[in-house]
């Protein structure tokens, strides 16, 4: 018999694989026939990183608005997000960062620090719309 703690970690991880997996999908690794990833072109890296920005900005957009009654149901599923989801950005940035550095344009691609990540991600389930506009992410 499940418990309603376990339900809820259920709960909150099916939720997790229904909604987030393609915005994990975006962060996965680039490899090369050869298995490495230092080849790979920037267009690569940076059709990965529009994919992940467009993504989480989507799911960010709808699902501010949408409510979790359920405090403990709330806190668990953003605690699958923020676990999943920051562990992947980080290691893809640690990853392919190198690759832009002293790039001009960097910062087009790395919008997002995985603090700015991980602060956005208190904002779900609230059930108060945001946007995140450039103008809005910038400041």
């Amino acid at each position: 018999m499940t418990t309603g703690r376990g339900l809820t970690k259920q709960y909150a991880s099916n939720y997790f694989r229904a909604c987030w997996i393609q915005v994990l999908l975006s962060l996965k690794d680039v490899q090369c026939s050869d298995g490495s990833s230092i080849n790979v072109s920037k267009v690569v890296f940076i059709e990965r990183f529009n994919s992940f920005n467009t993504c989480f900005e989507d799911l960010y957009r709808t699902q501010t608005g949408w409510k979790i009654p359920n405090p403990q149901l709330r806190e668990d599923v953003r605690i699958m997000i923020s676990g999943n989801l920051l562990l992947a950005y980080c290691a893809f940035l640690g990853q392919f960062q190198s690759h832009f550095e002293g790039s001009r344009h960097a910062g087009k691609y790395f919008e997002y620090s995985a603090e700015e990540l991980e602060s956005y991600l208190l904002d779900l389930f609230e059930g108060v719309p945001h946007d995140l506009s450039y103008q809005w992410r910038k400041s």
